[in-house]
């Protein structure tokens, strides 16, 4: 299996203006970035998503997926929740969402690994524009899909908290995958759905491009999303995650690499 450079990534979260405990998780790992985001309330919802990210954090801390490791891991995380939910009864009811992007191995070379359960959301950005990724598990993205209401219904629908499918159930709920190829420019946002709660695409569109316009930086960026969500009204925690792929992942082979074959570079 190769081993390829570290992902860049970013992250930032809030609490928000309401919520007296934060109850999403984030990880920014060398191949992996997660974005949980708890649900249950006094049923421990911040567990649940801590659990989550644990589970990745435990087995990519130090190594490059293939697919099939993804998905492992998701069932394996619901496997935590469940087993923490049957040892505790004031657990039972806690969830999760999950959602990610892995630099993952696919067919000899490396390939985005897109995943999700849940209403957290993946975008793919770029200058021009922000695209959804991943699809939400919700009952009103059910019903814009139907043709029962519009997306702009689904914002202020008396269900749009409501999900299909997440972490915590039995049986062990299926992720959502999408494989797509690696670009020098690429760009993708993990986000709860405190962000998407507060700002809709065409702001999120407008902060990405004034940042990245005059130069800045991730991290920058990150933040400013955080901090504009918990200014337009901050109702829910707030979490964001930006990836980019590493530089060197598109540098040209040196005469010596040429060679002798293939080149690997390691995390480590």
């Amino acid at each position: 299996m190769t081993a390829y450079p570290a992902l860049r990534a970013a992250g930032a979260t809030d609490v928000g203006r309401v919520r007296e405990v934060n109850e999403d998780s984030f990880v920014m790992l060398p191949a992996v970035a997660v974005v949980a985001d708890g649900m249950g309330g006094h049923a421990s919802g911040d567990v649940a998503s801590s659990l989550a990210v644990e589970t990745f954090q435990s087995r990519f801390s130090a190594v490059c997926p293939i697919p099939e490791d993804i998905l492992d891991a998701v069932q394996a995380a619901n496997a935590a929740i469940t087993a923490e939910a049957t040892r505790h009864s004031e657990k039972q009811g806690m969830g999760t969402t999950l959602t990610g992007v892995a630099l993952v191995e696919s067919e000899g070379a490396p390939h985005w690994l897109v995943f999700n359960v849940g209403d957290s959301r993946v975008y793919r950005l770029s200058m021009t524009g922000v695209t959804q990724v991943s699809i939400d598990h919700s009952e009103v993205a059910a019903m814009v899909e139907a043709g029962m209401i519009t997306a702009a219904e689904a914002r202020v629908h008396p269900l749009r908290n409501v999900i299909t499918r997440s972490l915590g159930t039995f049986p062990s709920p299926e992720a959502d995958t999408w494989l797509m190829a690696v670009s020098p420019d690429d760009m993708f946002l993990l986000c709860s759905d405190g962000l998407t709660g507060e700002l809709e695409d065409h702001e999120i569109h407008e902060i990405v491009s004034k940042t990245l316009g005059v130069g800045g930086s991730i991290d920058n960026l990150a933040q400013r999303l955080v901090d504009a969500a918990v200014a337009s009204g901050g109702r829910d925690n707030v979490t964001v995650v930006l990836v980019t792929p590493p530089p060197s992942l598109f540098a040209a082979p040196t005469d010596s690499a040429r060679s002798s074959g293939d080149v690997t570079s390691s995390h480590e």
